[in-house]
């Protein structure tokens, strides 16, 4: 599935897969992302918990005007998320940091695919207190 719940020592975290927020190589977030992120946010703002917002790549190097590699394309892709919860929902900025781990945090072997896909993701850490 395209989002999935993760429940650890950090918190909860909800990875949500590139290909529903972002077209390939982009950080723009798409339209189609923007009723998920909507439902998503009327949950974050009724916790108390600070929240961190992680973009991750595959393993595949990416080098464009834009994004000269996968560091720019991972803080790119988590900013622009934040950004959006943010300044169009209005989740409180104090309590929201960005983190770009470029392809260095992976949940999954880079071999195939369909595994590299499950890389390519925003996590949205609420964080335990």
């Amino acid at each position: 599935s395209n989002i999935r719940l993760i429940e650890n020592e950090r918190g909860i975290i909800i990875s949500i897969m590139d290909n529903i927020l972002f077209q390939s190589g982009e950080a723009v977030l798409s339209e189609e992302s923007k009723p998920i992120l909507n439902k998503m946010t009327q949950l974050l703002k009724t916790l108390p918990n600070d929240i961190r917002i992680e973009g991750h790549t595959d393993n595949i190097p990416i080098s464009t005007e834009e994004y000269p590699s996968n560091w720019h394309l991972s803080i790119a892709r988590a900013t622009n998320t934040a950004y959006y919860l943010m300044n169009n929902l209005g989740l409180n900025q104090e309590r929201v940091s960005v983190v770009g781990n470029s392809e260095f945090k992976p949940i999954a072997e880079n071999d195939s695919p369909e595994t590299r896909a499950l890389n390519r993701r925003v996590d949205i850490v609420i964080l335990n207190k």
